[in-house]
């Protein structure tokens, strides 16, 4: 076949028809031993890991969550709301049944 503008692709630098383009697949990685063995390592490091996250936590019943700047704000807002309910039933139970008559 004689190539021209209309018919050729470039490969590399070089020429070709459309039947002799170089294909461009990807190949198998064989399962050699040390590729089976780098493979079953690192799922035994991940699950290492992972039972140790769960050994940890195990039994506080909740989950880990990150502790953002956000997280801490709405935390010591939670504190203080609760701390300000505090102090007022103990302000009430102070000032007994009867309401504050001597105030």
């Amino acid at each position: 076949m004689t190539l021209n503008m209309k018919n050729y692709k470039g490969y590399e630098k070089k020429p070709y028809c459309n039947a002799h383009y170089p294909k461009q697949s990807f190949t198998m990685v064989a399962d050699t031993p040390e590729n089976l063995r780098l493979k079953q390592q690192s799922e035994l490091q991940s699950q290492v890991r992972y039972k140790e996250e769960f050994e940890k936590n195990k039994g506080k019943g909740f989950s880990v969550v990150a502790d953002t700047p956000e997280l801490q704000r709405i935390k010591k807002t939670q504190d203080q709301i609760s701390n300000i309910k505090y102090h007022e039933e103990f302000e009430k139970s102070r000032m007994g049944p009867s309401g504050g008559e001597g105030v």
